[in-house]
């Protein structure tokens, strides 16, 4: 097909025009599905009646790359693009007020505390109902938190993200300069470190899942360094990482395991011949023992067969009614846009290693589709796609967009120091900005605006059962040294982990707050004494004549039942 007209001529100085640029990129019959314009939405192969299957040029990472060879300045703007793109969600939740924390962090300093002072809690300390059995899942990471409470109060607690933040964009610099040979250029690294940045964003906080995917990223680095000849001594890390993993967060440790066990699978060509099986196999037998031996490994935990089968035990408490909202389908609050952005990290990767011949580990495909799989199931896990999406497309930029660095370990290390940097100032940020009152700091602003209705509790008795309309509510209770029916760790405290006849009003509010049981009906079943509910929802049980208003604070009031009252 003949350059149109505007791209015949160069312009003064021979660059051409960013008209020119585009025009040769897009030609304007090129886009077009079902003889209408449609927009380039995520990475896919869209169809036409015109044409079979639009070429790899016309998507957008295929542009990207055609752009950036073309023009130096393109290159500079998407570098900039990807740096918003990481830092962007970190500030948003700077300015939106919550930074580095979580409404988790209650129960995670509670629980550290309880460690701190009494040991490993197998009995629960915070059930209202004495003798239930417990499993602190993330217990290294409740004492880490503890530690920095201890040393700097809610201000250090806020700010210690600034360490597994900046380990994991390091680590996640050194993954993807591995995967490339060292033949990223800037722009192409900060390319590969957006996509995972955008999907684990949310937990760059207080929880311990940022410490999973820094061990994740480990392990997929001693893969690929033993897959491209390293020696079995690599493997001999990974039992190591799967005991870090299992005392960090138990309920996510198998994802290492089976991250290392991915990279055993084949790839096509190694299925040929009887020569290329059996070198597969030779490859793949030690990987397989070192997942074995992470598995045995996962026993070196406080509670044994407990905590290396948590994620087992934990099924389906979590997940019940949709209460909890990271453990919803992705197209719950997507709606049907969902499929754009697994469209685009499913077959983004795919056209640009096509694209550039590239041939991707079996595994990092593996894990790529395991996690989009997962990730629609349940979004909190959208960031295992989102790190094996990034770790494809490393492979599909090798040696394109510009240079490479000269410096990758400096350039991986310069990641890990502005990551850091940039969760060190937002923590900083909500933790020191002045609020309401003039006080300082969310954790403190939200202790003292509550402080009424702690008041409240604690003269009703230590054995008060509170109904909540926001079970998050609880964790805060249990830091404050209070019995609660349940907290927003529903799994701890079901049958599976809690031990038989346990009990657990989480569904049972769950049930209430979705209107598939009353509140009088829950009263009666569970004997409920106090009521804390948000603001908006107090005029409800002030209209009803049968509760009295106890306290109110901090965009809660606490009512209990008045006299005669049902």
């Amino acid at each position: 097909m003949a350059d149109s007209p505007i791209c015949r001529h160069s312009p003064i100085g021979g660059r051409p025009s960013p008209a020119a640029i585009l025009l040769r990129i897009f030609p304007p019959h090129a886009i077009c599905v079902f003889g209408a314009p449609f927009p380039l939405l995520g990475a896919g192969f869209f169809f036409s009646p015109r044409r079979r299957m639009l070429p790899v040029e016309y998507l957008p990472l295929g542009a990207i790359l055609k752009a950036t060879i073309q023009a130096g300045r393109t290159r500079l703007a998407i570098s900039a693009l990807c740096a918003l793109l990481i830092a962007g969600p970190i500030l948003a939740r700077t300015l939106a007020g919550t930074g580095t924390l979580d409404s988790d962090v209650w129960f995670l300093l509670a629980t550290g505390r309880e460690i701190a002072r009494n040991g490993i809690p197998h009995i629960n300390p915070f059930s209202i109902w004495p003798g239930q059995g417990m499993v602190a899942q993330q217990w290294l990471h409740d004492v880490w938190l503890w530690a920095w409470y201890t040393r700097g109060g809610y201000t250090a607690v806020a700010v210690s993200v600034c360490v597994p933040a900046g380990l994991l964009f390091w680590q996640l610099s050194r993954l993807m300069l591995d995967a490339a040979d060292g033949k990223l250029s800037p722009a192409a690294l900060a390319f590969c470190l957006a996509i995972p940045s955008v999907c684990i964003c949310m937990y760059i906080s207080v929880r311990p899942t940022i410490w999973t995917a820094l061990l994740c990223t480990l392990t997929a680095r001693i893969l690929l360094r033993y897959l491209k000849g390293g020696g079995r001594r690599a493997l001999l890390r990974l039992p190591a990482i799967a005991v870090a993993g299992v005392n960090l967060q138990a309920a996510q440790w198998p994802l290492l395991a089976a991250c290392a066990a991915a990279f055993a699978l084949p790839c096509p060509h190694e299925l040929a011949n009887p020569a290329a099986r059996r070198a597969w196999s030779a490859r793949a037998m030690p990987i397989c023992a070192a997942a074995a031996a992470m598995c045995a490994a996962s026993l070196l935990n406080p509670y044994g067969a407990d905590g290396s089968l948590y994620v087992l035990k934990s099924l389906g408490e979590a997940s019940y009614g949709g209460a909890i909202v990271e453990m919803q389908p992705l197209w719950v609050p997507l709606g049907p846009l969902f499929a754009v952005p697994v469209a685009a990290m499913a077959l983004g990767p795919i056209a640009l290693c096509r694209r550039s011949g590239a041939k991707v580990p079996a595994g990092a495909v593996a894990m790529l589709l395991a996690g989009i799989a997962a990730g629609v199931l349940h979004s909190r896990c959208m960031w295992i796609a989102g790190l094996s999406c990034g770790l494809c497309c490393a492979f599909g930029l090798a040696g394109a967009l510009g240079e490479p660095v000269a410096h990758p370990g400096r350039a991986a290390a310069a990641a890990g120091a502005a990551m850091a940097l940039l969760a060190a100032v937002s923590g900083l940020a909500v933790s020191l900005a002045p609020r309401s009152g003039g006080e300082a700091g969310l954790l403190s602003v939200t202790e003292s605006e509550m402080s009424p209705i702690f008041s409240a509790i604690y003269d009703a008795g230590p054995g008060a059962l509170v109904f909540s309309s926001d079970v998050s509510v609880y964790n805060q209770l249990e830091w404050e040294g209070f019995k609660v029916p349940c907290d927003m760790r529903p799994e701890i405290w079901g049958e599976r982990i809690a031990g038989a006849g346990a009990k657990s009003a989480y569904r049972g509010i769950v049930d209430v707050l979705q209107g598939s049981t009353s509140l009088k009906e829950s009263t009666e079943d569970w004997g409920w004494e106090l009521f804390l509910v948000r603001d908006d929802e107090a005029d409800a049980l002030r209209s009803g004549g049968h509760f009295d208003e106890l306290a109110h604070g901090g965009g809660y009031t606490l009512f209990e039942l008045s006299e005669g009252g049902e």
